[in-house]
């Protein structure tokens, strides 16, 4: 874990990357941990189960994470993202490829790419991409280096990957699978209120309830959400059923935003 540079494997909309690690050390005495919402996966390396399951709808998402789990795949996707430039050709030619190359290496490049290249925090979205950062001043880093940086860690993030079992379904396919009991944990990080409509796979108001019916069928299985403050949340988790904690994280334009922890331990 030390080794890691980036905080995520993919640079996405809403990340937890970070508060990953205060996140999974109250997931340390679970032996198993489904997590319905993967996104750049940020909690894996801070998750001490041995068990984990990772879910996502993306499906261009899993395409990335199956290459990366494949040793016969892996190393022509790492080379493909090293030798990334940090350019608007770059964002078009891996725009070209998600569309087309469905399944592939060059899709899982494509779609690193674009959640890299472009500015930050766009990726699962449905404007993933656009145009890089440049800077134009020496003033603190750049986005070729971000680039490399994110590449030369993916060898290790795929050892994380290959911890898994991945799966594709919808939350309410998922969640009652889950078994409850006390080496069994829920880490849920879903689309935030009103910020659901952005995702590729958008989240309404009817799915936050939806989703807060499943959780509350837990009792043993440790749950834990994270979730932007809202009203609407507030009345789904009440204080009076589970344990709710005040924090905060950097949003895109690194301004501190406050969230919510929910529990049922």
């Amino acid at each position: 874990m030390n080794q890691l540079k980036t905080k995520s494997a993919l640079s996405y909309f809403g990340s937890d990357s970070e508060v990953a690690c205060e996140l999974a050390s109250m997931l340390d005495h679970c032996k198993h941990v489904t997590i319905p919402f993967v996104g750049g996966a940020s909690i894996l390396p801070h998750l001490k189960a041995r068990a984990i399951v990772a879910n996502d709808l993306h499906r261009a998402a899993l395409n990335f994470y199956r290459h990366m789990s494949a040793p016969e795949t892996r190393d022509e996707l790492i080379r493909l993202c090293r030798a990334t430039l940090s350019h608007p050709g770059e964002i078009e030619d891996a725009k070209a490829i998600l569309g087309r190359n469905a399944g592939t290496t060059f899709e899982a490049w494509a779609f690193w790419a674009l959640c890299w290249i472009g500015r930050k925090g766009k990726g699962g979205t449905k404007h993933q991409g656009g145009l890089p950062s440049v800077r134009r001043t020496a003033s603190g880093g750049t986005n070729a280096t971000r680039i490399r940086v994110a590449a030369r860690d993916l060898g290790i993030w795929a050892k994380e990957f290959e911890r898994c079992e991945w799966e594709s379904v919808d939350f309410r396919a998922l969640l009652p699978k889950v078994a409850d009991r006390p080496d069994c944990g829920i880490y849920c990080d879903p689309p935030w209120v009103g910020a659901g409509r952005n995702y590729l796979h958008e989240f309404s108001e009817h799915d936050h309830y939806e989703l807060a019916a499943e959780l509350h069928r837990f009792e043993a299985t440790t749950v834990l959400i994270r979730y932007g403050d809202a009203p609407l949340i507030r009345e789904l988790y009440s204080a009076s059923e589970w344990t709710v904690i005040e924090a905060s994280s950097r949003d895109q334009c690194n301004a501190r935003k406050g969230e919510i922890w929910i529990t049922n331990q």
